[in-house]
């Protein structure tokens, strides 16, 4: 076996290259944590969750800590950049326990100095975080100061002040040349700090420190941005049903006073019936804000739609025969589902027949899936020439809430009828719920 013999340089330098992997390793499985990356969501946490963050980073610092002052291997050693962290994204006060139980194994092997230092980099990354208008800017922190350079000018002369970014360049790096100094005059028994043959090899030696904090920041961020990205798609996804929602309710308005118009002069007691039941179905519509409603209560709907219908066609013209699995009746589907898929088969497919028609409606549910079937016996149609705004609006709010976890297919025969299937994830009705 060759041995390799390392200069003291040389053996700083593979110490520093193995302190940022340890870093960027705790850095990325913290962040594997469901709970931790709720944490790092600075504007929405807690007090609470401030000292929660600060524990359990700062026990795992401690623990390299310890392993450097009872093993000495000193490239385990995050206390610096760690408790700065903790104080830049928690508060001074997390940030200064954090620092005292993390300078405990120090102080045990006689580093006396430790806490002090670590509850002055707690405070200077507190007193830079603890700015409402910086914990954005925070997140855009670079070692590589020059990449940062202009914006931090832009801020400075726009608002007269410098951006979080450079403050905590400046700062780190203050922190890290003030412990190679004391660690250089009073030695490394009182304070821990890494000591390189050359004294230029001390620019690699900081540098490090300020990639260890950014190494955090940049990891951290990323899962943030992604986070702040799924919230965007789901408010965008949300405005967008409303959006169709509402397409619907007025095509189903301006359909039935087109129904009490209709008999307005031949049959005013029957259009006063119309209108009444008009009202409570609209004043159903909006008092509702649901999204989601069992399917009795779509079923509720359709029947009182229906009676608007057969009052003007005429029961006769219009049957209605229904065949729902009592399992399905409790499962949340979309508000508004059935009536465009009804109002479809009244207007294309039985209300141009002489003799009217049926429309049956059918559900069954297996617990895991339901599947939803409008059919009538009317005209029907061909190609793509009866999916109508109706039709289109249900399709998309599907899309919208299940993804491709749904399916709505039509089938129409002309002089035969139409037949719609919609199949539905029980699951995730009850989710979005």
């Amino acid at each position: 076996m060759t041995r390799i013999t390392l200069t003291g340089d040389q053996y700083v330098l593979f110490l520093l290259f193995l302190r940022l992997g340890i870093m960027a390793s705790i850095a990325g499985v913290l962040v594997t944590s469901n709970y931790f990356k709720r944490l790092i969501f600075i504007q929405t946490r807690t007090r609470r969750e401030d000292w929660w963050f600060a524990l359990i980073f700062g026990a795992i610092i401690t623990a390299g800590t310890a392993v450097r002052v009872m093993v000495g291997y000193d490239g385990v050693d995050i206390t610096m950049p760690g408790v700065f962290l903790i104080g830049l994204l928690c508060g001074t006060a997390p940030g200064v326990m954090a620092g005292l139980l993390v300078s405990v194994p120090a102080v045990l092997g006689g580093e006396w100095l430790t806490p002090f230092y670590l509850a002055a980099c707690a405070a200077a990354g507190g007193a830079i975080g603890m700015r409402p208008e910086r914990s954005e800017e925070i997140w855009g922190f670079t070692p590589f100061f020059y990449r940062g350079l202009s914006r931090s000018l832009k801020v400075f002369r726009k608002e007269r002040r410098f951006d979080a970014s450079a403050m905590v360049f400046v700062a780190v790096l203050a922190l890290d040349v003030s412990r190679t100094i004391v660690a250089g005059y009073a030695g490394k028994r009182i304070l821990f700090a890494f000591t390189p043959d050359h004294y230029w090899m001390n620019i690699l030696v900081w540098f490090s420190t300020l990639a260890c904090v950014g190494i955090p920041l940049k990891i951290w961020n990323n899962t943030r941005v992604e986070m702040l990205l799924e919230e965007q798609r789901a408010v965008a996804a949300q405005a967008k049903f409303d959006a169709l929602r509402r397409q619907i309710n007025p095509h189903f308005f301006f359909n039935t006073l087109n129904t009490a118009t209709s008999c307005i002069w031949s049959e005013p007691d029957k259009t006063r019936w119309i209108l009444v039941k008009l009202a409570g179905i609209l004043r159903k519509l909006l008092h509702g804000t649901e999204d989601f409603v069992p399917l009795s209560s779509e079923l509720e709907f359709i029947d009182d739609y229906l009676s608007l219908e057969q009052a003007r066609f005429g029961p006769e013209r219009i049957m209605v025969e229904k065949e729902i699995d009592p399992r399905a009746l409790d499962v949340p589907v979309p508000s508004m589902l059935l009536q465009p898929l009804v109002e479809n088969a009244v207007r294309h497919g039985i209300s141009g027949r002489v003799d009217g028609g049926t429309i049956r409606i059918e559900a069954e549910s297996d617990g895991e899936k339901i599947l939803i079937v409008v059919r009538d016996d009317g005209e029907g149609f061909s190609g793509e020439a009866g999916e109508g705004i109706g039709l289109r609006n249900v399709r998309e709010r599907l899309a919208v809430a299940y993804g491709l976890a749904q399916s709505m297919t039509i089938e129409s025969v002309p002089g035969e009828g139409t037949e719609i299937r919609i199949e539905l994830p029980v699951e995730r009705g009850r989710q979005v719920e």
